[in-house]
């Protein structure tokens, strides 16, 4: 049954209802205001990082003029480029590492994460087998073949067969070994069961 009467505590609570719901709309608009008088509070930080990150590979490319070939001058700027999501470029200078030291691993990888962010799975493979024939025991490139063979390459069972790698040479890295088994115990895509 309803009561036609309102008693003094629905005021109360209407009452309380519409001061908080008044706050809120206050702190709201005091908020926009806020942000149109301060519009660069967030966008100073961004960039000034990235003028920082402009200016370090400004800095490199100088040293580079002076010796072309120094490899820790190469990989820094792989690495810069990858940081700010310049695959294209990173893999320029990946290259030019490779081209000073055909085994270092370190390019080797860098090489192959901007081939998958590049989509050039078969390229991004081929710089992690590269890994894996020089370390048998490197488990990270073991797991990224097995990623890019189960879903990338329509391969589960070499991507299987990496997998099942990563767990024999047992990293100390326990979500690592918990994404592979997760990957072994899932189906590989186009619905193959996992044997």
């Amino acid at each position: 049954m309803s009561s036609a009467t309102t008693g003094p505590h629905d005021q109360g609570r209407r009452l309380i209802l519409v001061v908080v719901a008044l706050g809120l709309a206050l702190l709201f608009v005091g908020s926009i205001i806020y942000r149109l008088q301060n519009p660069s509070l967030t966008m100073q930080a961004r960039t000034s990082q990235s003028t920082m990150a402009m200016n370090e590979i400004a800095d490199m490319m100088a040293r580079l003029d002076n010796e072309p070939n120094h490899l820790p001058t190469l990989m820094a700027l792989g690495d810069q480029f990858m940081r700010l999501g310049s695959w294209e470029r990173a893999a320029v200078f990946w290259r030019r590492s490779l081209a000073v030291d055909p085994t270092e691993d370190r390019a080797m990888n860098g090489l192959g994460v901007a081939y998958y962010n590049m989509d050039q799975y078969s390229e991004s493979a081929e710089q992690f087998e590269r890994i894996v024939d020089i370390n048998p025991d490197n488990y990270r490139a073991h797991f990224n073949l097995g990623m890019l063979n189960k879903y990338y390459l329509d391969n589960p069972e070499q991507g299987r067969f990496h997998f099942e790698r990563v767990l024999e040479i047992g990293p100390q890295d326990e979500v690592l070994v918990e994404r592979v088994t997760e990957e072994l115990a899932s189906p590989a895509p186009g619905g193959g069961v996992p044997e």
